[in-house]
């Protein structure tokens, strides 16, 4: 039987998510792990209300973090690195998790948190955060960054976004011990691989199913999300019409994050070129009225990708402009080869500064350090 211990002012770290779910004196749940509590006020008010958490899992989080300061400012990356951890331990034992589904909307939330912090950070993490975990989970959490900017530049409903980045999350259950496999082999798949891939869509939602997950929207999203539009895709071969319009949003997240991500058998594409692959060359397949709010949310030149300038100079964009051609970039290497002490602001606008061609992470042959680019909202 659990035991629970009363939470003090000294177990919050504002700023940051919560390690438990915490509970009332009666046992009703009343804020989910992960959840952010945002300033000094709402923690004094809760724990005056009274707030209790499992005493064993407080207890750890005390001595692993005795000395950390309470104060410590909010910060994405560290936020986007947190709830790839936390999403990998909820996916690996789900099967013994009571509370599972709360873990994953915990898991949710702190995305939501790091992207209201600062969209372009947590848009960088996708290309400058691949150490992050491992590739299967990672991957996870890459898709539903996306795939939340998208449905919120659509102005889908809080709802919406919810069972969008919930089956994000959890649309791959099924496979992740597969998809580690693949990721360092260099061949394709074998014919009773393609069998698990083509009906993990059915096995991911059978274990949501028994692990106590009901959202009908959640779950239809992680069956649905290889279907395309000429009825080519599975487990169901749906057409179209009969595919739901954030179905089509995560399936599009789920295949640009893919397509820029290296696997062991396949190269990674540069997100420009990811793009026009998937809008362009391969638009009968996707609906034409997603493609402006992927293009918006991501521009020509998605923050976290390495740049040659105009100048020879290397650099990463670091800000998206106010139209997908425009953005901010931070100079890294200078033209004759010598590194920049600190990165250099370049506004890409002007002349010298515009972007010549993206190029690929191994060519910059540069570590970023993004606090010297983004400052303490991308600290580790």
């Amino acid at each position: 039987m659990i035991k629970f211990q009363k939470i003090s002012l000294n177990d919050i770290v504002i700023g940051q998510p919560l390690l438990w779910n915490v509970m009332d004196s009666s046992g009703n749940l009343l804020l989910s792990e992960g959840y952010v509590i945002e300033n000094r006020s709402q923690a004094e008010a809760l724990v005056s209300r009274g707030m209790y958490a499992d005493q064993a899992r407080v207890e750890t989080s005390r001595k692993a973090t005795p000395h950390q300061p309470k104060t410590e400012p909010p910060s994405a990356f560290r936020s986007i690195s947190l709830a790839v951890k936390r999403l990998g331990v909820v996916l690996r034992d789900i099967h013994q998790l009571p509370d599972a589904r709360e873990r994953i909307l915990g898991v949710v939330q702190m995305i939501n948190f790091a992207i209201s912090l600062d969209e372009d950070i947590a848009l960088a993490t996708i290309q400058l955060n691949q150490s992050s975990g491992h590739y299967p989970v990672r991957h996870c959490v890459d898709t539903a960054i996306l795939a939340t900017l998208v449905a919120r530049s659509m102005k889908k409903t809080e709802q919406e976004i919810q069972d969008i980045v919930a089956a994000a999350l959890t649309m791959n259950i099924s496979i992740l011990a597969l998809q580690e496999q693949l990721q360092g082999r260099k061949e394709a798949l074998f014919d009773d691989e393609k069998v698990r891939m083509h009906h993990h869509p059915i096995a991911s939602i059978k274990i949501l199913h028994d692990a106590g997950i009901e959202d009908s929207d959640w779950l239809n999203y992680v069956l649905m999300h290889h279907e395309q539009a000429d009825g080519s895709g599975y487990p169901l071969g749906s057409l179209k019409s009969d595919i739901p319009q954030n179905v089509k949003i995560l399936y599009l997240a789920d295949v640009f994050c893919a397509r820029i991500s290296a696997r062991g058998y396949r190269n990674s594409m540069l997100p420009n070129a990811a793009l026009k692959d998937i809008f362009v060359e391969n638009r009968a397949q996707v609906d034409s009225e997603l493609s402006p709010y992927f293009i918006k949310v991501l521009g020509l030149y998605m923050p976290g990708t390495f740049v040659c300038l105009k100048n020879k100079e290397i650099a990463v964009i670091s800000y998206r402009g106010d139209m997908p051609s425009r953005c901010v970039a931070h100079s890294l290497v200078k033209p004759n080869g010598d590194m920049w002490g600190t990165p250099v602001k370049r506004d890409t606008r002007e002349e010298p500064f515009s972007i010549a061609e993206a190029i690929y992470p191994i060519k910059a042959s540069v570590n970023v350090n993004l606090q010297q680019i983004w400052g303490p909202l991308a600290s580790l």
